[in-house]
């Protein structure tokens, strides 16, 4: 016989957007009883300690990132680069946050949620630990468990006969693989990693200058993939530390290429719909990418293994046909360690052998653990298939079907986005990629946030952004004022509508990784601003017209929102 607890609200996860989001209802609602289910050991979700791994850094600069109830500190120099930093300062920012927040005791460490469903206006949420079993009951229901939690795993023909380790990088730091004191380890003498990301360009280069095991390093990326990432330099602008305060400007998203927050005026006329406004948008974006490609000198850097020119992308920084990221390390040192420590392939595997990875086109690497930097499955096993059909969760196809009226409906939502969508922005015809064949239908969340058939349930951290800290308040607000009703939402059907917009807009603006319809990259402020405008807030808007378009958004400006809030929603 299962427990079975209730509670105002329940949140499920405790990284960064699940501590925010109990944080944030706990100021308005010190009374309220919240409980916070979290599968791990610890809090910090992807920044945890046992995710956590050398090489693991934040991609945020410091002083665009944390809460605005306990500022992040300035790291360390030797933990740190252009205020990136060390990922265990970050799992050590989020304990301390959720100790001085009095929500540590409010969680429950290692709950395995294996089903939630809805009994009249209760959700009810099936968990297992060790000692028992244990049904939580609530009105309320945040889901912050976000993209990184179901690992994605190919299936290997031959994956039986491989006798070493394959590690996803969801265990890489549980796995012990680079701890000195793991004497196992020294037998691992040939590491191949698979993958183009950001997780795998910094696991490559850690595997190559671990002084406690040397390794021969082999660095392995899909031809029919997105390719070798492009790696751009941490360094700012001006007075701008890092790559990541200039990205989170408002001037910065009226330059994005094409963006479904900003209205339409005579500045997206002029950037969208003239030669001069498209030259411009290419040049500075262009900019970019090649500052990356000379940084990396694939072609001309002294004493680099054959392959190293194969990491040279070919990626659109118009179009983000590839992979991003920020280099927090010494480009120099970098590149130096890729370029002549580690052996890069391009291809696709074959089958595992015994001790190796076997190429399609015949070539052998010879591996004793394959690192798998193959990402995450965006998946919420914990709901049944009508269920998440009900709140606008991804589906397959062939589940999708079962729906074929609901279907039916979207597919005509999707022809007329369609079609606002190019009219809008006619670039968007000149895709260099085709139209991708997706398994699954995309995100269907109003503000990537709220179920259009039930607010009272939200869900965070669905948007594929550069600062998460920011979009986790803005969207602890929003859920909270949805779940609570504070809010009107607009009628249904208008929902929709701005959703199948937005979703189209992701797969014909982002065709390589947009078909889960929550792409986000340089639009991200024009997203929370709107949200913002929806709740009726401004006091995080500047003095001067100036000061809005270029100052980055402190984490400090969320304190006056969440009094704002305070004034204008809670009673008593």
């Amino acid at each position: 016989m299962a427990d079975e607890k209730s509670y105002d609200l329940i949140v499920v996860g405790a990284g960064i957007y699940g501590l925010c989001a109990a944080s944030t209802y706990l100021s308005l609602y010190p009374h309220a009883n919240v409980r916070i289910l979290e599968a791990g050991s610890d809090v910090g979700g992807v920044w945890s300690t046992e995710r956590s791994y050398p090489g693991f850094w934040s991609q945020s600069g410091t002083r665009v990132a944390g809460f605005h109830d306990l500022p992040m500190r300035s790291p360390p120099p030797e933990r740190s680069y252009k205020s990136s930093q060390d990922s265990k300062l970050v799992s050590k920012y989020l304990k301390d946050y959720a100790s001085a927040r009095g929500l540590r005791q409010r969680c429950d460490f290692n709950c395995l949620v294996s089903s939630i469903t809805k009994s009249g206006n209760v959700w009810q949420i099936s968990s297992k630990t060790d000692s028992r079993d244990t049904v939580y009951c609530g009105k309320k229901l945040i889901i912050a468990t976000g993209l990184f939690t179901q690992s994605l795993i190919p299936p290997f023909p031959g994956r039986e006969t491989f006798n070493g380790p394959i590690i996803h990088q969801k265990d890489w730091g549980s796995s012990g693989i680079f701890a000195s004191e793991e004497a196992s380890k020294a037998s691992h003498t040939h590491i191949t990693v698979l993958g183009g990301s950001k997780s795998a360009a910094d696991i490559v280069y850690t595997a190559a200058i671990d002084k406690h095991h040397l390794r021969t390093v082999n660095w392995l990326i899909r031809d029919s993939g997105p390719g070798a990432l492009s790696l751009l330099p941490a360094q700012g602008l001006g007075k701008y530390e890092h790559i990541t305060e200039l990205g989170t400007t408002r001037i910065i998203s009226a330059l994005s290429f094409a963006n479904p927050w900003l209205p339409e005026n005579w500045w997206s006329w002029f950037l969208h719909k003239t030669w001069i406004g498209e030259w411009l948008m290419d040049f500075i974006w262009n900019k970019q990418l090649d500052d990356a490609t000379a940084s990396a000198k694939y072609d001309s850097r002294a004493g680099a293994l054959p392959g190293f020119r194969d990491l040279k992308s070919d990626a659109s920084a118009r179009w983000r046909t590839g992979y991003f990221g920020a280099l927090n390390r010494d480009p120099e040192d970098f590149w130096n360690v890729i370029a002549q420590k580690v052996n890069v392939f391009r291809g696709e595997v074959g089958k595992l052998g015994n001790d190796t990875v076997v190429l399609k086109d015949g070539r052998e690497i010879q591996t004793d653990v394959l690192l798998l930097a193959t990402g995450f499955e965006q998946a919420h096993p914990e709901f049944s298939v009508s269920e998440a059909a009900r709140l606008g969760l991804p589906l397959s196809n062939q589940h999708a079907e079962l729906f074929e009226r609901e279907r039916a409906h979207w597919s005509a939502l999707d022809v007329a986005a369609e079609r606002k969508v190019l009219q809008r922005w006619p670039y968007l015809h000149n895709s260099p990629l085709p139209t991708k064949e997706q398994s699954h239908t995309p995100y269907r969340l109003y503000n990537h946030t709220t179920p259009v058939s039930d607010p009272s349930i939200a869900f965070l951290g669905i948007p594929l952004c550069a600062n998460s800290y920011h979009v986790a308040f803005v969207q602890s607000l929003y859920a909270i004022a949805a779940v609570d009703g504070h809010i009107k939402l607009p009628d249904r059907e208008v929902m929709k509508q701005d959703i199948a917009y937005v979703t189209t807009w992701n797969r014909w603006k982002y065709p390589a990784i947009g078909g889960p319809g929550n792409a986000m990259e340089f639009e991200m402020v024009a997203y929370t601003d709107k949200m913002l405008e929806e709740l009726g807030l401004e006091s995080h808007k500047k003095k001067s017209w100036w000061m809005w378009m270029t100052e980055p958004i402190w984490a400090k400006e969320n304190e006056g929102l969440l009094e704002e809030f305070r004034a204008k929603y809670v009673k008593g």
